[in-house]
């Protein structure tokens, strides 16, 4: 018997979960009408979305939810009647269903409890035979709160004394309740085969989990559990996981011969969770009052099944070795004194849950990456459009049209307007696609799964699924859900840690801390460095171009054309520009000299440092926007970008500095060029253009994010840079137990360094959530200036 699901061919593609409850005495008269009807809930969730077409929209259900291309997986603890009717039906379509059956004893001990046994002989040879034939590796015990430590032999001792011994029926209940609950809450729709309805509050029993019964595992389904029980559980438990499909079947002490009372077996209702609205509401079929959470499971399965149709190139061979990438003492040798050691004991054992997770990271890293690739792209063509559009409109309304030229402002105002249409056009475009919706779940899901990924590869027994997006409910429960699913079970993976002697635990602990918290600092950094670089130029010239433009105003409002014309000569105006380009020659020169003592300065230091300045130098050089971006930064000298009068005197500077060149310009180009309007007509175009353009950049600033992911981004540097400091601390305690030989100090210090991992995964978890909500509440739009 396995403690974890095999691999399976649909491996990279999250399934969508189906569970079922029922009871173990229906009639089996009417199995082939409950098996019928639940072929009829999975015709309904593969069958395409159509609301429009009356022949594809279930009477009861509703139109279908279009899972074409997504795996549905079952997941049932095989009891006999109601559970096993329905995996039969599962594997009796076509495509099959993947069956799953979480346990609450193993095999061969359940095989031995009152579900199949009665005074030693079986309730139901079929059903018996039934569970023996299922593949073991299709299998996994659901664990309990106090089973996390135990290894299999242990919780297999455990389990005979409960099975065994007289006054356990209170604890036999509990692992019944505790595996009814596990396919309550991981499963995205739950059917509930019974013999009443199940939207009725039974006893207080149901809510906490003590109970057992098909009907108060469905009240689990709509009203969520009390933390106890399942040790994943979050406080409080979530109940926004889809809906109860309650399917009528009679039993068959309520059935006697020639008895019609039963024609209804086989009907169908649909109930939605019942932890929203008024109590009363919570009562009623979902039919007549759960259209929001109809429409919230449509979003669902629809962004399931869009991740599973995603047509995006992955590179093969990084997604081979995303595992050594995340953990590279999987690649075998370890760390410190496993070096010698071609592969870890028992980590062959542990590598499946932690590569399956790896995998489906890199490739949803790779998904997301593709989208904010288009993403910035698509910003980049709304600001250009919109700069356009400004520079036309100032032409339309600043050009002076002779005889000859009396159609070019309409032709200008024509251009600016077919340019502002366009952007438009291209935003509406695509929005339709998702991509920007696509960019931010999927980073949310890839940070999310890399949590989970050290969390399982250090025994923790957590789930993230449990711990993120908790306070947000509605569609974003997909993203905890192909989390949740990636990972399942998660209590295996502390059982495959705990069985790794201590120097093998150690490793792969030291692994975690140089791939995650390591790296994690070392990402942070460069980026808090990388967007304060660019918020600052940005900022800055903002701030120059709004100034520009007001004292450029300012000139043309107080200074007429015609005395400006009198004063303004060809020499004037070439003094006026060179005196602009000398200011900008002197604040180039400090802003080199600058750069050069500072990089002198900081030689001794690229021992400690050295990563983090190669890769913002790489960035730097990648990319013509990072070459474009360097342009302006290089007349900001670094030294006085770090007091706020250095950048006061400099923005001063460029702003005199752009104004005399403009003004210049303006004088130099009047009759020179014929074609061209007077000087103040010229200088109301530039007015504009500066104008725009400081607008612009302050917009692109809120647009990218930059304030916030640098206050977020650099309180997660100073996260993880502690957890570091602390991880090396207990490291090298660790050291000193080992050499005397204090192996409850190491046990100690193993405990110590999983809880730090917890806390630092939970942290990333929280930060990685607001990322989320600040990018949801401030959607990309067009830019109108």
């Amino acid at each position: 018997m396995s403690d974890a699901p095999a691999q399976r061919p649909d491996f990279f593609k999250p399934a969508f979960i189906i569970g079922v409850t029922g009871h173990i005495d229906l009639d089996p008269a009417y199995r082939d009408r409950v098996k019928t009807a639940v072929k009829r809930i999975v015709t309904w969730l593969r069958q395409p979305s159509s609301p429009r077409d009356a022949k594809r929209v279930d009477p009861v259900l509703g139109a279908g939810l279009g899972l074409v291309n997504t795996p549905v997986l079952l997941l049932s603890s095989l009891a006999p009647g109601a559970d096993q009717w329905v995996a039969e039906a599962a594997t009796e379509m076509d495509p099959l269903l993947k069956v799953l059956a979480p346990l609450p004893f193993f095999k061969d001990q359940y095989l031995r409890a009152s579900t199949f046994r009665q005074n030693g002989h079986a309730r139901d040879e079929a059903a018996e035979k039934y569970l023996t034939e299922f593949p073991d590796k299709d299998t996994f015990i659901v664990r309990l709160a106090g089973d996390g430590d135990l290894d299999n032999d242990a919780l297999r001792a455990k389990f005979e004394s409960i099975l065994e011994a007289a006054g356990h029926e209170e604890e036999r209940h509990r692992r019944y309740a505790g595996a009814g609950a596990f396919v309550a809450l991981f499963s995205n729709i739950l059917i509930a085969v019974t013999d009443k309805p199940v939207g009725l509050v039974e006893n207080e029993l149901a809510i906490t989990g003590a109970e057992a019964g098909a009907r108060s595992i469905a009240v689990l389904k709509r009203r969520g559990v009390l933390p106890g029980m399942i040790p994943i559980l979050p406080a409080p438990s979530w109940a926004d996981s889809g809906p109860v499909i309650h399917i009528y079947a009679p039993r068959k002490s309520a059935v006697s011969p020639g008895d019609n009372s039963a024609t209804d077996t086989g009907a169908l209702e649909i109930f939605y969770p019942g932890d929203r609205g008024s109590p009363e509401a919570a009562q009623k079929p979902a039919h007549g009052s759960g259209f929001q959470e109809a429409q919230e499971l449509r979003a669902m399965a629809g962004h399931l099944e869009r991740l599973n149709t995603e047509k995006i190139r992955v590179d093969p061979c990084r997604e081979d070795r995303a595992l050594i990438e995340m953990l590279p003492v999987f690649a075998g040798g370890g760390l410190g004194d496993q070096q010698d050691k071609p592969e870890l004991a028992g980590t062959g054992e542990m590598r499946t849950s932690p590569d399956r997770i790896a995998r489906l990271r890199r490739r949803i890293a790779d998904y997301s990456a593709y989208y904010n690739v288009h993403l910035n792209r698509l910003k980049r063509l709304l600001f250009t459009l919109a700069f356009c559009a400004a520079f036309f409109f100032s032409l339309a309304d600043s050009w002076e049209a002779t005889a000859a030229t009396s159609w070019l402002p309409q032709v200008y105002f024509i251009i600016a307007f077919g340019l502002t249409a366009a952007a438009w056009i291209v935003y509406f475009f695509f929005k339709k696609t998702a991509a920007a919706e696509r960019c931010d779940n999927y980073r949310a899901i890839t940070e999310g799964l890399r949590v989970q990924f050290y969390w399982m590869a250090c025994g923790s027994g957590e789930s993230v699924a449990s711990n993120y997006l908790q306070h947000l409910g509605g569609e974003l429960g997909w993203i905890r859900h192909v989390i949740g699913v990636a990972g399942l079970p998660h209590e295996q993976d502390r059982v495959w840690f705990n069985q790794l002697s201590p120097g093998d635990q150690l490793a792969v602990l030291r692994s975690i801390r140089t791939a995650w918290i390591g790296g994690q600092y070392a990402y942070f950094t460069t980026r808090v460095e990388e967007l304060e670089r660019r918020r600052e130029i940005f900022t800055s010239y903002a701030h120059v171009l709004l100034w520009t433009g007001f004292v450029l105003f300012a000139f043309l409002v107080f200074c007429t054309q015609g005395a400006a014309s009198l004063f303004f000569s060809r020499t004037i105006s070439i003094l006026f520009c060179c005196a602009g380009f000398a200011i900008l020659a002197l604040l180039f020169q400090a802003s080199r000299s600058g750069r050069s003592a500072v990089g002198s300065n900081s030689s001794s230091a690229v021992n400690g440092e050295g990563q983090k300045q190669e890769l913002t130098a790489q960035r730097r050089l990648h990319g013509w926007v990072d070459r474009l971006l360097s342009l302006p930064s290089i007349l900001i000298p670094e030294r006085a970008r770090w007091s706020e009068t250095g950048r006061l005197l400099i923005n001063v500077l460029l702003v005199a500095a752009f104004t005399l060149i403009l003004i210049g310009t303006i004088y130099l180009l009047e009759g020179v060029v014929p074609v061209l309007p007077s000087a103040n007509k010229l200088g109301s175009i530039f007015k504009y253009l500066t104008l725009a353009g400081g607008v612009l950049c302050g917009a692109w600033v809120e647009v990218n994010f930059f304030a916030e992911h640098v206050r977020h981004y650099g309180s997660m540097a100073s996260l993880f840079q502690a957890a570091g400091q602390r991880f090396d601390d207990c490291i090298a305690w660790s050291e000193k137990t080992e050499d005397a030989g204090n192996e409850a100090a190491r046990k100690r210090i193993i405990d110590c360094l999983r809880s730090l991992i917890i806390g630092v995964g939970r942290e990333a978890l929280s930060e990685n959530a607001d990322w989320l909500i600040i990018h949801r509440s401030r959607p990309l739009e067009p830019v109108s200036v």
